[in-house]
């Protein structure tokens, strides 16, 4: 197989579609995997998206991690988005696969872009969800430290 004047992307995709085109285990490892990374998804933006987990305090110090909570959320959202295009794909791909399989071919060559595009930033979603509760953590103790009138550490 040829593959000189082709990005490493484009050699990728190749051998994706080349080893993907009409292969239905295939097919449903990725609609499994997406089908489940959904659903986490779903668990992570109920999570950020909490309301009584905002950082205790004034409403001020609530303004004020609202616009880092909005951000994230829009970043899961539209992570969320690629899976349904991603699975939406898988699906017309298999409605016309008899039909048009010319229009197949592209179907598969953009399922398979967006899912690893889709699943490589996913990788991400573990730290995220760490990262979130971190926060959380810091934040509560930090409100108790006011409480109690305690400095952190290192503060005169």
């Amino acid at each position: 197989m040829e593959h000189s004047g082709r990005t490493p992307n484009q050699v990728v995709l190749h051998l994706l579609v080349e080893f993907g085109h009409g292969n239905e285990q295939a097919i449903n490892i990725i609609v499994t995997v997406f089908s489940v990374l959904a659903g986490f998804l779903v668990a992570i933006i109920a999570i950020v998206g909490d309301p009584v987990l905002l950082p205790p305090g004034t409403w001020r110090a609530a303004e004020m991690e609202r616009e880092k909570l909005n951000k994230r959320l829009i970043r899961h959202k539209w992570l969320f988005s690629i899976y349904l295009a991603t699975l939406a794909l898988i699906f017309s791909a298999l409605l016309f696969k008899d039909k048009y399989p010319d229009v197949v071919i592209w179907l598969e060559r953009a399922f398979l872009f967006l899912g690893v595009f889709a699943f490589s930033l996913s990788m991400l979603l573990p730290s995220a969800l760490m990262k979130v509760q971190r926060e959380r953590i810091d934040a509560v103790i930090e409100h108790r430290r006011n409480n109690d009138n305690i400095q952190k550490s290192g503060e005169n």
